[in-house]
């Protein structure tokens, strides 16, 4: 039984982080797609079918939503995925109100900001003590 308990354990211990960390992973693009994604689409169709352009729209959905606050991992099929999921959710939400070049638009931005929110330490200002 010691054997046994020796040979397994330390096959168990390296191989569970390792799982672990990837179920937190799956975990994390789940909740940004909720959080953010779901967030996003229906707060940029709200606005496009209140008139607005898709500049604007999406300006507006960035100031009133957690893509300005979220941190994503530096992870370009992060970002990827999570645009696939926004855009899905985009095109079912606002219908007539977007075509390809409004969406393809939006996708640069999208991900533009994905990228600032990948690396946002980069962008936040730096205090010198005096």
């Amino acid at each position: 039984m010691f054997l046994l308990l020796s040979i397994f354990l330390p096959i168990f211990l390296f191989f569970a982080p390792t799982s672990a960390y990837a179920i937190q992973g799956s975990l994390d693009l789940s909740s940004a797609q909720t959080s953010v994604g779901k967030r996003f689409a229906k707060v940029f169709c709200d606005a496009k079918k209140e008139g607005l352009d898709s500049e604007s729209a999406s300006e507006y959905a960035l100031n009133n939503t957690y893509l300005k606050f979220a941190a994503f991992p530096d992870d370009d099929q992060y970002l990827d995925d999570l645009w696939k999921f926004t855009s899905n959710n985009i095109q079912d939400d606002c219908g007539d109100n977007i075509n390809i070049n409004d969406l393809a638009e939006l996708e640069l931005f999208f991900k533009e900001e994905g990228i600032i929110a990948s690396n946002r330490e980069l962008y936040l200002p730096t205090f010198e003590n005096n």
